[in-house]
This record gives C-alpha cells, structure tokens and sequence, in this order.
C-alpha cells in the first residue's frame, strides 16, 4: 500500500471519528436541555417502524436516485466515492442536528411546537403535491459542488424533513428517533450506493411510481400535523362548540 492511500485512510479516519464526536456532542446538548428519560426509554416496535416510513417517505431517497445518477455520471471513476461519502456523511449530519437541536432551535426564536406542527403541515402538504407534479429541481450545478447543495440538503434534507425532525423531537422518544434515523441512514446510503443497479431494475416509470407512492404518505402525515396543530391551538374544540 502506497504512502498516499495510507495517508487517505487515516484522514478517512479521523473525518468518522469527528463525525462521532459530533453526535456525542449533541446528544449531550439535548440530555442537558431535556434530561436522559426518552433517550434511555424502551422504544416501541410499531412507533419506530412508523416513524421510520414516515420519515424515509418524506426523504425520498428513491425518486433522488436520477438526480444522484446525473452528478455521477459526469464525474471520473475515482471521484464517485468521494461524492458518495459526502452526500451520505452531510446528510447524517444534519438529520442527527435537527433531530437533537431542534427543538432548542424552536425554543430560541420564540416558537410553539403547536404552531410548527402547522407549518410543517403545510409546508409538507406542499412538498406532496409538488413531487406528484415532478416539480422542477436545478440540476446546473458542477457534481463536484453538487455533494451537499443540493443532494444532502435540500433534495434529501430539505425543509419538510426538517420540519418533520423538530415536530418528532417533540412529541415521541428520543430513542425511538435515533433508532429510526440510523435505519433511514443507512437505507438511504445503500440506495444512493447501488443506484444505477436499483434504476436498472425498477426503470424509470418504477423510480416515479415509487415517488408518487412516497408523495401520498407524505401528504397524509401532513394533514395529521395541520390537525394536531389545530388540536393544540384549541381550534378544533371551539369548532365544535358551535
């Protein structure tokens, strides 16, 4: 093994064990904010396996896979892996941050999960309603710019999976999250991984019908937060007093 490779795989090194340290970090920010109960809590089977394809629809690693495979192509053999780890590692990142910052975040500025929950409904109601049209994404940029603006963020992480992060940080587990954004992590990584094979076998018509599928959940999950929002508002309970 040359000097250099040896050189590339202890950088390689180090990046993971920042990227650990990093979550570590964060998780102790939240346990200071929050206190330790819902990360040492038992997470529900069903609550992480929901909580999972919601999230995992929202993303949609799967109709990001021809966006993916455009920047690919365009680069050199030895450069796909770099734009690989790059997209999978930004993207981690910023799922573990909003997940475990986020609700401080909302703190700071002042405001109620209630109010985000609405947001969030309709800014994911958006989103649903845009995907099932193949609203239009910028694919002008250089591939080797294109790792995190705007593979990572915001064609995987982008404000309706943020929004979706905040609202879950608040309302369920926090070990019932980390649980589900490990497996939608590593699903998206193994996906964007073995793109080229997956279009192969789904084709182009598979990829959108996969995307449709994932719009419809999406738009589901949004009218439950615009209603729970209506919910914590009191909205809903006046209504019904007339």
């Amino acid at each position: 093994m040359s000097a250099h490779n040896v050189a590339r795989r202890i950088i390689n090194i180090r990046k993971y064990i920042y990227i650990v340290l990093f979550f570590l970090v964060l998780i102790a920010i939240k346990v200071a904010f929050t206190g330790a109960k819902g990360l040492f809590e038992r997470p529900s089977l069903l609550g992480t396996i929901t909580i999972t394809v919601q999230l995992f629809a929202i993303m949609d690693p799967v109709g990001a896979m021809p966006f993916y495979l455009y920047f690919l192509n365009k680069l050199e053999p030895k450069e796909r892996n770099v734009l690989w780890s790059t997209v999978v590692v930004s993207m981690t990142v910023l799922l573990f941050f909003f997940a475990l910052i986020g609700n401080e975040m909302l703190k700071l500025f002042g405001v109620s999960v209630y109010s985000f929950m609405i947001g969030g409904g309709v800014l994911l109601m958006i989103i649903a309603i845009d995907t099932m049209g193949e609203g239009s994404r910028s694919l002008t940029l250089d591939p080797k710019e294109a790792a995190i603006v705007p593979l990572a963020s915001p064609l995987l992480v982008g404000p309706g999976t943020v929004a979706t992060l905040i609202i879950l940080s608040n309302t369920i587990p926090l070990s019932e999250l980390i649980i589900a954004l490990v497996i939608i992590a590593a699903l998206a990584s193994l996906i964007l991984k073995y793109s080229e094979n997956i279009l192969k076998i789904l084709g182009k018509n598979g990829v959108t019908a996969f995307s449709r599928l994932f719009s419809i959940i999406v738009a589901g999950f949004a009218a439950q937060l615009f209603y729970e929002g209506l919910v914590g508002w009191g909205i809903i309970k006046l209504l019904t007093t007339f």
